[in-house]
């Protein structure tokens, strides 16, 4: 897997929708959190899907369209933590910042925010946001897997 945020529409074909994992190389899934909406750089938050925090990677797969997914690598996030800190996000989240190669590019808020496709590879900044402040107690899972 390369670096940075990557789309995911590997699905099991079964009744769950989980995500195909690469259990040749070892990959096993340790946790899966229903409700979480994502929201990318500074686009606006996607509608609702399940957080499937796997050995390797951070997966997200929406629950509505069932073709929209986003997976990154562990060794893409270079940093992660819970901000409550309503000032610099409106919501309570999990914070991360991507890794995406290649230091020259340009940021994701400059080319990729004046289309309307989302160059995924220019994405360093993602939010993880449960979509019932009550099941917030999951970040401290997940923060520490």
């Amino acid at each position: 897997m390369g670096l940075g945020l990557l789309h995911f529409d590997g699905r099991v074909i079964d009744d769950d929708g989980r995500p195909l994992l690469e259990s040749d190389d070892g990959e096993e899934l340790m946790h899966v959190e229903p409700g979480i909406v994502v929201a990318l750089g500074s686009r606006p938050m996607e509608s609702p899907g399940t957080l499937y925090v796997t050995s390797r990677r951070v997966i997200w797969l929406s629950d509505a369209d069932k073709g929209k997914g986003y997976a990154v690598d562990f060794l893409s996030l270079s940093l992660h933590t819970v901000s409550r800190d309503l000032e610099t996000y409106p919501f309570p989240c999990i914070y991360t910042q991507i890794e995406i190669g290649d230091e020259d590019e340009e940021s994701e808020s400059s080319d990729s925010e004046s289309n309307d496709d989302l160059e995924l590879s220019k994405v360093t900044e993602m939010r993880l946001l449960p979509s019932n402040a009550g099941k917030f107690m999951f970040v401290n899972h997940v923060v520490s897997v």
